[in-house]
């Protein structure tokens, strides 16, 4: 056994903090309390650099795929809001021709919401332009989340 083994030095855990990335080996010697040399000799014999680079590539990977997957999954929703705010709209239309082209009434949970149709319209771009970007926030909908929401 070497001395620093002897010592209490942690190898192991060196090695996988190194390999986790984010610290120099220099820093790593200072902050284990071992030479750097001695730490750079361990790291070359034992491939430190290459298994590095292995996770740090299998973690871009990673980040990559939850994002396809999140874009998609956003795609899916506003998809969804859109066919159900046309669908509300369509219905509104068909239910309540008396409405004035100025805005829409509905009642939801007892209480007669209006929307202006400028509104309507501001939705449906916002949706529409987003559909591209398969990315859109709470806020864009603001206007209309009531129409959004199941009765």
């Amino acid at each position: 056994m070497n001395k620093y083994h002897e010592t209490g030095v942690n190898w192991r855990k060196i090695k996988a903090e190194y390999i986790a990335g984010g610290i120099s080996q220099r820093k790593l010697a200072e902050k284990h309390g071992v030479p750097v040399g001695t730490l750079r000799k361990r790291a070359f014999a034992e491939k430190w650099n290459s298994k590095r680079k292995v996770t740090e590539t299998e973690a871009e990977q990673k980040v990559s795929q939850k994002t396809a997957e999140a874009i998609a999954d956003n795609a899916v929703l506003l998809e969804r809001a859109k066919t159900g705010l046309l669908r509300r709209v369509v219905d509104m239309i068909e239910n309540y021709p008396a409405t004035s082209a100025a805005e829409v009434k509905t009642k939801q949970n007892g209480a007669l919401l209006k929307y202006s149709m400028k509104d309507i319209a501001a939705v449906l771009s916002v949706l529409e332009d987003k559909t591209v970007k398969a990315s859109v926030d709470i806020e864009d909908l603001s206007p209309l989340t009531e129409l959004l929401r199941d009765e």
